[in-house]
């Protein structure tokens, strides 16, 4: 990952109701959590970046969402990407990254 998306997660999930970054921010984590929009303001609440989302265990993340929703989010965030696992288009995003 380039240094340039490593800063990215390290910003606020809120810059101003009118902030680009921040709805591109808050656009990544709805794509991590999908149609759950309780859940998103919940995380987008408790977590004040999406580096924090990232780092947070299971058990944080459920505090926040529930059990299921937890690990669901875990499992997508630890998915391997650049495997014979993934998809095809996901390893070439990957290696694209």
């Amino acid at each position: 990952m380039g240094s340039d998306r490593t800063i990215e997660l390290e910003l606020p999930l809120d810059d101003g109701p009118a902030g680009e970054l921040a709805s591109r921010r808050l656009g990544h984590l709805r794509q991590i959590v999908g149609d759950d929009s309780d859940a998103l303001i919940r995380l987008a609440a408790a977590f004040s970046t999406l580096a924090e989302v990232y780092a947070a265990s299971e058990e944080d993340l459920a505090r926040t969402v529930g059990p299921v929703a937890a690990a669901r989010i875990r499992w997508f965030l630890d998915a391997p990407l650049a495997t014979s696992r993934a998809p095809r288009h996901l390893r070439a995003l990957a290696r694209a990254a």
